[in-house]
């Protein structure tokens, strides 16, 4: 497969920076996912790697060679859009002998990579169908097998599933997922939900501005975000007001806080003294019955749905928290409760402003 290297790519429409100045190494066969808001730059970035965009600067890398000035149609990648772009007029096995056709593969093998592309994708008895008698997940396993059929060195999905019912999207995260792993191909995969970017990918690329505002496995973006802007985006958290008393073991600083004293994993060194804040996230803090130690407050709010419930907590000491348990977990709205968080459940995110 292939290696993608982005140096410095910046994208300027007149005065304003699209993308400004960014630097990512895809590894061959990653699945890396640009994660950001509306107009952060990250179907900008997609498009010129795909050649649909022209770079304003910086380089585009595939195996060491630059091509910023290859057109899209000689990049050799597949790429599968928000609102699939089947031809409607044309049987899933026109859709996909489309691309074959304009590469001039012979008949004999594209009946054989189409046959096995749409085994791959568990569509093997529809190819005489056309797109409007296709539920809306065949329709985007169709855009896959498209983009997959003309066998490309690398893979690019612009928010794939927007279109698809809730229940839809988690089973077709796990099924494009699945075989990309399968196929071993370099992926790059655009979306703003957070559930898909952690789900899918090796690699997360948090976009904010134009510019990257962090890279990381899921569990780092999650639980070791680099900021404040961060750890709100990604998630539900709890911020959390406390004051650096001191140096713990490696890593770590002692900080005091409305749970007590907690020793605080941390990129950076503080003075004692320092206002800070801490993230908390609502999974990790754990209700006891009032009089258990702990943070006491009152359920303000209670909200089931399903798998899990949600709690409004507010503290004796006046902050207010989000809190996740499972069902099982038997406190109602206005009870009184003793709050406890565990050491590891919280992260430093920095001085606090």
């Amino acid at each position: 497969m292939t290696e993608v290297s982005i140096e410095r790519l910046t994208k300027t429409f007149g005065t304003a920076r699209a993308v400004d100045g960014i630097s990512i190494r895809i590894a061959d066969g990653e699945f890396i996912s640009l994660l950001g808001p509306s107009g952060c730059g990250k179907t900008t970035t997609l498009k010129m790697i795909a050649g649909f965009e022209e770079a304003s600067e910086g380089a585009i890398r595939f195996d060491g060679k630059d091509v910023v000035n290859v057109p899209a149609e000689k990049r050799d990648i597949g790429m599968v859009f928000q609102n699939y772009a089947l031809f409607p007029h044309m049987t899933v096995d026109q859709n996909l002998a489309f691309g074959l056709e304009m590469r001039k593969i012979a008949k004999p093998e594209m009946r054989s990579r189409i046959a096995k592309v749409l085994d791959m994708v568990q569509l093997g008895g529809y190819s005489e169908r056309f797109p409007n008698q296709l539920s809306g997940g065949q329709q985007q396993r169709v855009a896959l097998a498209r983009a997959l059929v003309i066998e490309p060195k690398i893979l690019l999905l612009d928010e794939p599933l927007a279109n698809l019912d809730a229940k839809l999207r988690e089973e077709m995260r796990v099924f494009i997922r699945d075989l990309q792993r399968r196929v071993g191909i370099t992926t790059v995969y655009v979306t703003h939900d957070q559930a898909e970017a952690m789900t899918m990918s090796d690699r997360v690329v948090v976009m904010f501005g134009g510019r990257i505002a962090q890279i990381g496995a899921p569990s780092d973006i999650y639980e070791r975000p680099e900021n404040l802007e961060i750890a709100q985006f990604v998630g539900q958290v709890n911020l959390i007001k406390g004051t650096i008393i001191g140096a713990a073991e490696a890593g770590k600083r002692r900080v005091a806080s409305v749970f007590g004293e907690v020793a605080v994993d941390s990129r950076e060194d503080y003075a004692p003294g320092t206002a800070v804040t801490l993230s908390l996230r609502p999974e990790a803090i754990e209700l006891r019955p009032e009089g258990q130690g702990g943070a006491a407050g009152k359920v303000t709010a209670r909200y089931y749905s399903g798998s899990i419930i949600d709690y409004r907590v507010a503290l004796d000491s006046g902050e207010t928290l989000h809190v996740q348990t499972f069902p099982n977990i038997r406190i109602a709205e206005g009870d009184r409760v003793s709050v406890h968080a565990p050491a590891d459940g919280f992260w430093l995110l920095g001085a606090a402003k």
